[in-house]
């Protein structure tokens, strides 16, 4: 524009435009905080002798308000996320954790609010879950985007997992400090985690029930008409028995490092075994995530199946007939090792492939509900298998008792493979299907004696008329 024609004290006017991030961003980095505060009640049991002058059995309480909380909040949330936007779930959680981290920063010796803490963490937890699912449902256009953005949100939780021991255990090997201490590093990441959410655009409005009780009165309705679905039950036992195979899974990660690590020099969480296992099922739902698009979701489940059975055999036979002699140091442990993470890499698509498959083909009034079944019955699942899994490597020997995983294996293939075909065969299977009026046989019958009168007395009328005409 020429200079001449802007008037007096008028200059050209530059436009900002706000940064915009993806949905798997956005969403991911509430993801990664939760990783490492759910993740945290496992450094307050170990730190519990120095800051709470407890035991660790005594403590292990706070594991177990963690896992309550969640499993209550994720029902609940199925009627609180249809009346507020994901957003507003989110920023919300996240900024009640900022403001409970802060408070536990200054009272390290406070057991009440340690409570207090991981009762809101479980809760908070399972709400942003849920929304964020329901967000991914609401916006993704096709089976296989979905499937991928919930692979990367779990990828990023499991990633959050693994970064929790480096940022806790300092804390913990200090007997002079706190492992509250820890959340002083974590609060600008969870303001961080919270700005990020205005970075993204699509968090649409949808329409909201009239009042609560129309929405508890929908909800009761949904859940109904859900539980008498038997492809919904066959999928909630798919997730149970994913749920139960992860947890013995992680017993067996404890007596393997065992095993290759002598404790006797280095504490075992001091090595950061488990992170590391952490670390490689991230990758493997981050890596997974991006070929799930291309490939089938049931040929990725098969071959993560398959693999987890044949590395399960040959790590059994391992210990079964070969003598391994514990390193002192992390740097001599045995190349067996990497038996493990590979079976940490294809055991970790599992679950959330069951999740979007099941998700997808529910309303969307109902993906709710059926988010908030599938995430409560996974946790459920972790509560009460924990201790029957350790219980099991003292009856048994450690690879016959890692044998047993094969049974779950074998069950979770069969019922998938069922539920699976015949979601595939119909895909509105969650929708209630309404009844078709049908008009009864007497009544069609005088409906038909009519319509072939008045053809009747249409063609004689035509008659009266072509011989009238002649």
């Amino acid at each position: 524009m020429p200079s001449s024609s802007l008037k007096s004290g008028q200059g050209l006017k530059r436009v900002y435009k706000r940064p915009e991030l993806p949905i798997t961003a956005v969403l991911g980095s509430a993801f990664l905080i939760y990783g490492i505060l759910y993740h945290a009640a496992a450094f307050a049991v170990l730190g519990a002798v120095f800051s709470y002058d407890r035991s660790s059995s005594e403590t292990t309480i706070l594991m177990n308000i963690r896992d309550i909380s969640y499993i209550v909040f994720t029902i609940v949330g199925a009627i609180i996320v249809p009346r507020w936007s994901a957003r507003n779930i989110i920023v919300a959680c996240l900024s009640l954790m900022a403001i409970c981290s802060l408070a536990v920063s200054f009272q390290s010796h406070n057991f009440a609010l340690a409570e207090f803490l991981f009762c809101l963490t479980g809760g908070s937890f399972a709400l942003v879950r849920l929304a964020a699912y329901w967000l991914i449902s609401l916006e993704s256009e096709k089976k296989g985007q979905h499937a991928r953005r919930i692979m990367h949100l779990e990828g990023m939780y499991l990633l959050g997992v693994a970064l929790s021991y480096g940022l806790f255990l300092p804390y913990i090997q200090d007997i002079d400090s706190s492992w509250t201490h820890a959340y002083w590093i974590l609060l600008p990441f969870l303001i961080i985690s919270i700005g990020f959410q205005f970075l993204h655009y699509h968090y649409p409005l949808r329409t909201k029930p009239e009042s609560w009780k129309n929405e508890f009165r929908h909800a009761s309705k949904s859940l109904n008409g859900l539980l008498v679905n038997s492809i919904l039950i066959l999928s909630i036992f798919c997730v149970f028995i994913a749920s139960i195979i992860y947890v013995h899974f992680e017993e067996w990660a404890n007596i393997f490092a065992v095993k290759l690590i002598d404790l006797r020099t280095k504490q075992f969480y001091n090595l950061g075994v488990l992170a590391v296992i952490f670390f490689v099922m991230a990758v493997s739902r981050l890596f997974i995530g991006v070929i799930l698009q291309r490939a089938g979701r049931f040929m990725i489940f098969v071959f993560c199946i398959v693999g987890v059975i044949l590395l399960v055999l040959w790590n059994s036979d391992i210990f079964k007939d070969t003598i391994i002699i514990a390193a002192s140091e992390l740097n001599n442990i045995s190349p067996y090792s990497l038996l493990l993470a590979a079976t940490a890499f294809c055991l970790a698509p599992i679950l959330p492939i069951i999740y979007a498959v099941v998700i997808t083909q529910a309303s969307e009034r109902q993906q709710p509900l059926v988010i908030g079944l599938l995430l409560g019955i996974t946790t459920l699942a972790k509560l009460i298998f924990t201790s029957f899994s350790v219980k099991s490597y003292d009856y048994f020997v450690d690879y016959t008792a890692f044998y047993l995983i094969l049974i779950p294996l074998a069950l979770l293939l069969v019922l998938f493979f069922l539920a699976y075909s015949d979601l595939s065969r119909d895909s509105r299977l969650f929708h209630r299907k309404e009844k078709q009026s049908k008009i009864p046989k007497k009544t069609r019958r005088t409906i038909e004696k009519r319509f072939q009168m008045a053809r009747r007395e249409e063609r004689i009328r035509r008659k009266i008329k072509k011989d009238l005409s002649n």
